[in-house]
């Protein structure tokens, strides 16, 4: 049997004018909890708001952004069903919308509640929680994901950056790397209930104490974590590429004997200091030189000296002798770095590299498959 409430009409009535019984078939128990919740006064919903969580709380303010004008008739019915006290009827309308639930959330919460919760609708739901997530420890985020499931730590990973991602990892045992990895590379992905799901989990267990998603420590916009490029393959290549390179052999490695298609897959995204000799035309290097920071290049170059001799040969064949020159008079000057160091600065001129293809400014030769170079 339909309840009164569910009778009733949302609209406002006109003067001299009795409501109508007919209600929205939108309008859920969500609504009206948010009706009467907005209803008390703050001193009154802040003792409630202290017992919500975060999770209940949101959905809160995201039903009550839903509402339109609340007449008093309406306020009353809606009491009435939750047994409490009924409004007077000298009571004003009741505003809802986006600002109006900004407003009450901010009386009845502390205020860096409010701003979490708030920043998560204004972020496009979950959106925003990812951006935290990105922003926690390495050593902290790498135990807490260890400590779920793999479907569920696999999802969480995907939804990083790709350097989040390898700095995680690059932390974990190496077979616990190779089956996260490998899910990710086999996992479809997720429907929005599920990572909705997951990203009110977060909300609770990990990012109580982290800081809001809306500005980092200077105030400045905090950028969103690196969307999925291509297929979930690709983008295991894209995140180990950010590892130490006796990782990431290794990875390819397990990767081609766990599952050859997938393998396949990863090795074609990744992009090594080593291979540039043959990955980019001769143009390549003259952009390459113009764009990256000469330190990091140098940097690069003389560790390269140990890993990369090709590449080292290509770069030097393919820009000005009195450029070489100047560069082999200071490489000379300079100790080799040790292999962390070298290691990241060879993986900021892939970066470079990656950035110049993705502006248009060349492209990279295609990877051959095994094989192939018999049949050229």
């Amino acid at each position: 049997m339909a309840t009164a409430l569910q009778k009733m009409d949302l609209r406002t009535p006109k003067a001299g004018e009795r409501s109508d019984t007919r209600i929205e078939s939108w309008f859920t128990k969500a609504h009206k909890a948010a009706i009467v919740l907005a209803s008390l006064s703050a001193e009154s919903a802040a003792a409630i708001v202290d017992e919500m969580s975060d999770d209940e709380l949101r959905n809160f303010a995201k039903a009550f952004s839903d509402l339109k004008t609340v007449s008093p008739q309406l306020l009353e019915v809606v009491a009435e069903e939750f047994l409490a006290a009924a409004s007077s009827p000298e009571q004003n309308d009741l505003a809802g919308g986006s600002d109006e639930a900004r407003r009450v959330l901010t009386l009845m919460a502390k205020e860096e509640r409010a701003d979490r919760i708030l920043a998560d609708m204004g972020g496009g739901g979950e959106s925003a929680v990812w951006s935290r997530v990105e922003k926690v420890e390495d050593e902290e985020l790498a135990q807490y994901v260890q400590a779920q499931r793999m479907p569920i730590a696999a999802t969480i990973l995907s939804k990083l950056s790709y350097e989040k991602t390898a700095a995680v990892l690059n932390l974990a045992e190496a077979e616990y790397a190779q089956k996260v990895l490998l899910e990710i590379a086999r996992k479809k992905p997720s429907s929005p209930d599920a990572l909705e799901a997951i990203s009110n989990v977060l909300e609770e267990e990990l990012l109580r104490a982290a800081p809001s998603a809306a500005e980092d420590e200077d105030g400045d916009e905090e950028p969103a974590p690196a969307a999925a490029k291509g297929n979930a393959g690709a983008k295991v290549g894209e995140i180990i590429n950010y590892l130490p390179g006796v990782k990431r052999d290794a990875l390819l490695e397990h990767f081609k004997e766990a599952d050859p298609e997938v393998g396949a897959e990863v090795r074609r995204a990744v992009l090594t200091f080593e291979e540039l000799y043959v990955r980019m035309p001769a143009s390549g290097a003259t952009a390459l030189l113009r764009d990256l920071d000469r330190e990091v290049l140098l940097k690069a170059i003389k560790y390269g000296e140990t890993n990369a001799q090709e590449t080292v040969e290509f770069l030097f064949g393919n820009i000005s002798k009195r450029m070489v020159e100047q560069y082999k008079e200071e490489l000379a000057e300079m100790e080799t770095p040790s292999e962390e160091d070298g290691e990241a600065a060879q993986r900021e001129v892939t970066s470079v590299v990656r950035q110049l293809v993705n502006d248009g400014e060349f492209k990279l030769v295609p990877l051959k498959e095994p094989g192939e170079e018999e049949g050229a």
